[in-house]
């Protein structure tokens, strides 16, 4: 039996299928390359930007191709032309499809297992062929990825009996498991990661809120001080007008008096004067 190992059309393949975000992927690619000695193609695990640029050449290579989600067509992940490693050529497809269940139980390595109906799946993927070929296929693929399959009861099942109308549960074998084991699961690096950047967020957050709340109250301090300042120097405009008018008032009375007593005065020189000529005529007389 031979040991196959993954390759950048494989992961890029997966991470189309799978869904997996933008901001996951350099998560995904540290993790697939720590582990690339046991599932990697020898010439990917020597050198990581080697290997990304690998997975993102092939990434935009499936995206002009069509095979954008789960949804896509699985034949388009293959290039035209390829030959086949595990299945037979006319069962190329199926090694697409059977090498996306296993990096799924791979990445997800919390996943115990995932469903599969065997017996309805030569439809969808478009297989041609007897369907003993294609029950020999399925057992070839397991046995090269790792593999193993149980009833719903999770009891064992053999696939070399044939393929049952009903679903399988898809699990990886327990040692190849194992091996997995020895290296950290990725996604508690991305947990931890993630709480770490959750927490800078925080704080940058709580620092432009102090900053914002800090200028807020400078800008309303400035507000109170010019309305301060407007308020003072309307008081003082009124206060000016008040003394303006209490001076125009106190200049008007002081005119007034001013004005009845030379009034007075010349009532006074006009009693005199008959007074003057009555002396200037007894003085004429005498």
């Amino acid at each position: 039996m031979i040991n196959y190992l993954y390759n950048s059309r494989d992961i890029a393949a997966y991470f189309k299928w799978a869904g997996v975000s933008s901001h996951q992927e350099k998560e995904y690619l540290h993790y697939i390359f720590l582990i690339g000695k046991d599932i990697l193609a020898r010439p990917l695990t020597r050198e990581y930007d080697s290997f990304e640029t690998a997975v993102y050449r092939d990434l935009y290579y499936l995206w002009s191709e069509g095979f954008e989600n789960e949804f896509s067509d699985i034949a388009t992940i293959a290039p035209r032309g390829s030959v086949s490693l595990i299945c037979d050529q006319e069962f190329i497809c199926l090694e697409s499809y059977m090498k996306l269940l296993a990096l799924h139980l791979i990445f997800s390595r919390n996943l115990p297992y995932v469903h599969v109906n065997f017996y309805g799946l030569m439809l969808p993927l478009g297989l041609k062929g007897e369907f003993s070929d294609y029950e020999k296929n399925v057992v070839v693929a397991c046995e090269t990825l790792h593999l193993v399959t149980k009833d719903v009861f999770g009891k064992p099942f053999d696939l070399h009996l044939g393929i049952p109308d009903e679903v399988l549960c898809l699990s990886l074998e327990p040692s190849f498991r194992e091996t997995l084991s020895e290296h950290e699961d990725f996604r508690k690096s991305f947990i931890r990661h993630a709480a770490s950047r959750l927490a800078e967020l925080k704080l940058t957050s709580k620092q432009l809120h102090e900053k914002e709340e800090k200028k807020k109250a400078r800008i309303l301090k400035r507000k109170l001080a010019r309305e301060e300042a407007a308020r003072n120097k309307a008081e003082a405009k009124v206060k000016k007008a008040d003394a303006g008018k209490k001076s125009s008032k106190l200049k008007d009375e002081d005119s007034g008096k001013k004005s009845s007593k030379t009034k007075k005065t010349t009532e006074s020189e006009n009693m005199k004067e008959p007074e003057k000529k009555t002396v200037n005529r007894r003085k004429t007389e005498g």
